[in-house]
């Protein structure tokens, strides 16, 4: 089986969590013409409360022709080179990572109003670091809907979570603390977090 069972992460507030720090999916859709998917990268922001994903991309992106299709959204959060000294040689040298795939529902919304609403949801979740926040409604609505004209706005709905968080779990708790405490001395805290 892999992943192996011990580095699967079932937890789904662990699984939305990772999401919402690494929000840019690489979302693996449906290829006509060869056995492989096309890929395209995206930033999508998670909303709880519907449980949908909501993002924009160009019109002419292949993800715009996916409605009511299913396609995979792949999270990467952070990694590094786990090396034997973080363990006082007590592992091979290996590499610390932690991952979320999402099977979802493409609806590729048409309403003006809705895609104004995710507009604002992605502007004002995505502009939170900087001040002043930039603002949509700068821009006039005019320009806005001709704007909108050149985007397709979609909602993805999940159908299935799986984590792979590989993070020496198979490792005795006395060398997982070693390689925590290493892991924040080199100033790796996001993923000793994970610990």
């Amino acid at each position: 089986m892999y992943p192996p069972i011990h580095f699967q992460e079932h937890n789904i507030e662990r699984l939305q969590a990772l999401v919402e720090q690494f929000p840019l999916a690489s979302i693996l859709m449906p290829c006509s013409q060869s056995d492989l998917n096309n890929i395209c990268q995206v930033p999508v922001l998670y909303e709880h409360s519907r449980n949908v994903f909501i993002a924009h991309v160009a019109k002419h992106n292949p993800l715009a022709q996916c409605n009511k299709q299913s396609v995979k959204l792949l999270f990467s959060g952070d990694n590094c080179y786990l090396s034997p000294s973080y363990s006082n040689n007590k592992t091979l040298p290996s590499w610390l990572y932690s991952s979320v795939q999402v099977t979802a529902k493409v609806v590729i919304i048409k309403s003006d109003i809705e895609k104004e609403k995710i507009m604002r949801q992605l502007t004002t979740y995505f502009e939170q670091p900087f001040k002043p926040m930039w603002d949509v409604t700068d821009v006039p609505k005019s320009n806005r809907q001709e704007m909108y004209q050149q985007l397709s706005f979609i909602e993805f709905t999940p159908t299935h979570w799986s984590g792979n968080f590989k993070l020496s779990q198979n490792k005795s708790p006395e060398v997982r603390a070693s390689i925590k405490q290493s892991l924040e001395l080199a100033n790796k805290r996001s993923i000793a977090k994970l610990f």
